[in-house]
């Protein structure tokens, strides 16, 4: 068909009705996916397009033809994309609320299919199937889900991953991407599909990255547009709060990464709730990643954030926060590396540290130096629980080598063993804790026992450390380059050394009893000058005076030029701030005037395209119309003209047909069908002499053999009874013989059974009891149930048969009275018509008694009466007759005689 003569969505949406109404659905799809997929349909508008759509996806849902509806949803939204992007969000949202129905309904079937196996609830529970349960119920269970929900929810999957490569990078849709991106996120975690979010995770993120690549494209997104980068980053919110829940760390981070790109490029500030939630999710990616610096700087940054927002976050909230801040700032390794040692590592870990310092929003790496500080300096120390307060300074204050554990033991076992919101730092801080203990032991100490070590690192369970596990850590510390020490293993004796050109045991804030080696090794020039400075000023004291009093002169010609030079400053500093407002005023101002052109532009340019759209829409139309009623007056004077040659056997042209009027055509098909009727009568009388002839030598030659037949029968009809008789007793024997056998089996198996059930029953006899029990509850309660359903099931019918007994007796008394009516009806109709009868006759009786009379009376010769020609020649015949008219019979006549009634003629006879 051509593709002016397609015809209009309405007609092919009712041709599709039609078809499914006839039980064949697979036909509708296929035409309504031809009509979606052909160039005619571009041009329609929205209104008549939308149910046609709606009906093509229901289609495609109930055949689960994913690959159709993507095409056609791809064709839909190049036609609404201009017009009326509002509709292919509608269909959509109608869509999933239909795939995400049929999911819900095949989890249910998939539950119930064990239950639907059962064909009597009354009947018990027999041995061989409780043994089968108990090996193949859950393999049952996963069959029927791979059976019945598996195929829904891999259709699911596959209609999100449509939708967002449809709508990606347009504008448009920019709203529904993200809707729909927020609902397949919401599907993988209410599913918990592992794999299909990561898969979902790289396809949002390849999305993200090709928008700057299609920037240039009609329709594209604008990523400095505020509004566009906050709904990015509200999706990408989203998808890192389920990547949490679902504990799938690796997208955790990647997910955070998009989102410290995003907030980089966006020009409106972030939400302190969204960076709050940043931080936190931040804090749990660097706890699984076992980095304890990084932890703690998340927890700084994080309780920035939120410890002046006192209405959205309550002081227990706080305080929780404050605890975690404490805890793992001091749970942060005290002593890094020797500068000598590990450096090659250092170096591969700089990268890493670059990009968790970019994380967080920091320009240099955090240290333990200045976290310490930092909580110090905040609020975070008069928030924390006061149980809590003495490990910072026992840590980091106080300098008690021998009472160290001792004093943190209470606090380890009774506040953070606990407390399972700070429980995981107790491992941390115990290696922090024995570290600080080494080190105040090496400023005391030159060596010390093993055994003394020891007994001074005891720590409260869970974090008891064994000797080996002591031993362990002072060695992977040395190794390390962490701990200058070594151990005699011969005196069982730890012997501390001093490095004076190893500067990493100086870079500890805590508590010193006395200045370490490499400290005074550090000192040494500094000390020096000092010395030499004191005798310079007692060998030399003119050259000391005229340098205090250069010094004075300076410092009184600084003072004189101070003001003059803070004055320039001061007019400087305004005169860059002025410039800076100017220049900060007019960018903005040039931004404002962009922003409102290029508005302006685009919606110029929109209304242009909406304009020319109409306008090639009504002209197509216009095109359409014309050719359609050219071409439907074309077919219709076509099939007029076929029409009239095929039943009438005429020959008609269009031409012709156009020079004759609709009376002279019908009266042409008139009498050319007369004349086939009566050629067809005459055709069909010869043809049926022909086949009763026929028919009759047929049954001549028949009756001959009929007897030979019916013989032969009877012999065929005896030899399949003997031969189905012979082959019913053969296979009876052979499954008597098998059951038998099989019997004979299980009998040997018996024994084996018995035993087992004993046993069984031996050992779960109060449990198989109670079962038995609850089990007969059960089925009494669902007999119960079931009488009382039946009971009133059985009240009902019987109240809607009295009812309709009721209703039925009445209608029969109705049509009793009605047919009594009308049978009287009918007798006085009947009387009334006898009446008239008798009547009739009567009359009629005398008016032939009048003729009779008249005709015996002579006639008188003078005058003749008036004869009516239809008489005249039986009046001519009565007078030339000789019979005498008494003895004569009635005067016969050829020509019409008067009507004369059955009955009346019956007693004229």
């Amino acid at each position: 068909m051509s593709r002016y003569h397609q015809p209009r969505p309405e007609i092919v949406l009712r041709r599709a009705e039609e078809l499914i109404g006839v039980g064949q659905p697979v036909s509708a799809l296929e035409t309504l996916y031809d009509a979606l997929m052909s160039k005619r349909l571009r041009n329609a508008n929205a209104a008549s397009t939308e149910p046609f759509i709606r009906k093509f996806a229901e289609l495609c849902i109930e055949q689960r033809r994913g690959k159709q509806l993507k095409e056609g949803l791809t064709q839909y939204r190049n036609i609404v994309q201009h017009t009326n992007p509002e509709s292919l969000g509608a269909v959509v949202e109608v869509m999933l609320v239909n795939i995400t129905e049929r999911v819900t309904a095949a989890q249910r079937s998939a539950e119930q299919v064990t239950v639907d196996t059962i064909e009597d609830l009354d009947e018990a529970e027999t041995p061989e199937n409780m043994i089968l349960s108990l090996v193949s119920g859950e393999q049952n269970r996963d069959r029927a889900d791979r059976a019945l929900v598996t195929p829904w929810l891999k259709f699911l999957w596959e209609a999100y991953r449509n939708l967002l490569d449809i709508l990606r990078n347009n504008v448009r849709f920019e709203a529904l991407y993200q809707s729909i991106s927020n609902k397949a996120i919401d599907f993988c975690r209410t599913y918990e599909r592992k794999t299909e979010f990561h898969r979902l995770c790289d396809l949002l993120r390849n999305h993200l990255q090709t928008i700057a690549k299609y920037a240039h494209q009609q329709n594209s997104i604008n990523m400095s547009n505020p509004e566009t980068v906050q709904l990015f980053l509200d999706t990408h919110f989203h998808q890192l709060n389920t990547a949490t829940e679902m504990e799938l760390w690796q997208e955790s981070y990647r997910s955070i990464e998009d989102i410290h790109n995003l907030i980089q490029q966006s020009k409106r500030p972030i939400k302190p709730q969204a960076m709050a939630n940043y931080f936190e999710k931040l804090t749990r990616i660097m706890y699984v990643a076992k980095n304890p610096l990084f932890l703690a700087a998340a927890w700084h940054r994080y309780y920035n954030f939120i410890h002046r927002q006192t209405k959205i976050f309550s002081e227990e909230q706080l305080q929780s926060v404050a605890n975690n801040v404490l805890l793992s700032t001091l749970a942060v390794p005290i002593i890094k590396p020797s500068s000598r040692i590990l450096s090659a590592a250092a170096k591969e870990n700089k990268h890493r540290t670059q990009r968790f310092t970019n994380l967080l929003f920091l320009s240099t790496a955090p240290t333990r130096v200045s976290l310490i500080s930092d909580l110090t300096s905040g609020d975070v120390l008069a928030r924390v629980l006061p149980a809590l307060r003495p490990l910072y300074d026992l840590v980091e204050e106080q300098f008690h080598p021998l009472s160290i554990c001792k004093k943190l033991g209470p606090v380890l076992s009774e506040q953070i063993a606990t407390n399972d919101d700070v429980a995981k730092y107790g491992t941390l801080l115990c290696n922090v804790i024995l570290t600080r203990l080494l080190q105040q032991l090496s400023q005391v100490y030159t060596s010390v026992q093993l055994d003394f070590i020891f007994r001074l690192a005891r720590f409260p369970e869970p974090y008891a450390m064994s000797a080996a596990d002591i031993e362990r850590f002072i060695m992977h510390g040395a190794r390390r380059g962490e701990f200058q020490l070594r151990i005699d293993h011969q005196s069982r004796s730890v012997v501390f050394d001093t490095d004076p050109f190893d500067s990493s045991q100086s870079l500890s804030n805590g508590a010193q009893l006395q200045a370490s080696p490499s400290d005074l090794m550090r000192s040494q020039l500094s000390s020096l000058a000092i010395c030499l400075s004191n005798a310079q000023r007692v060998a030399c004291p003119a050259f000391v005076a005229e340098k205090q009093a250069a010094k004075q002169a300076a410092v009184a010609t600084a003072l004189q030029a101070m003001g003059e030079e803070h004055r320039l400053a001061t007019a400087r500093k305004l005169v860059i701030d002025r410039r800076k407002e100017i220049i900060e005023n007019a960018l903005a101002r040039k931004e404002r005037t962009e922003a409102r052109e290029r508005t302006m532009r685009i919606q110029r340019e929109q209304e242009l395209e909406r304009e020319r759209l109409a306008e090639e829409q009504r002209r197509r139309e216009a095109d359409r119309l014309k050719k359609e009623r050219d071409a439907i007056q074309r077919a219709e004077s076509k099939k007029l003209a076929e029409s009239i040659k095929q039943k009438a056997g005429l020959d008609v042209s269009i031409d012709d047909l156009e020079k004759l009027d609709t009376s002279r055509l019908l009266e042409m098909q008139v009498e050319q069908i007369e004349k086939e009727k009566h050629d067809m009568q005459s055709r069909l009388k010869v043809m049926g002499r022909r086949m009763d002839h026929t028919e009759r030598a047929y049954r001549k030659n028949e009756d001959a053999l009929l007897a030979e037949d019916y013989e032969r029968q009877k012999l065929a009809d005896k030899e399949n009874h003997t031969s189905a008789r012979a082959a019913l007793l053969e296979q009876s024997k052979e499954k008597h013989a098998h059951d038998v056998a099989q019997k004979k089996r299980f009998q040997r198996m018996f024994s084996d059974f018995d035993g087992l059930r004993r046993q069984l029953d031996e050992g779960r006899s109060e449990e198989l009891a109670a079962e038995r029990k609850r089990m007969r509850d059960e089925l009494a309660r669902a007999r119960d149930e079931r009488v009382a359903e039946y009971r009133r099931v059985k009240a009902e019918k019987e109240e809607a048969e009295a009812r309709e007994r009721a209703e039925r007796e009445a209608r029969e008394a109705e049509e009793e009275r009605a047919k009594a009516a009308k049978a009287a009806e009918l007798a006085a109709l009947r009387e009334e018509m006898a009446a008239q009868r008798a009547r009739d006759e009567e009359a009629l009786r005398s008016r032939l008694e009048r003729e009779r009379d008249a005709e015996r009376a002579p006639q008188a010769p003078a005058k003749t009466a008036y004869v009516p020609p239809s008489r005249r020649q039986g009046a001519a015949s009565a007078s030339a007759s000789v019979s005498p008219p008494a003895a004569s019979p009635a005067p016969k006549s050829d020509g019409p005689k008067k009507y004369v009634p059955p009955a009346l003629r019956r007693k004229m006879q």
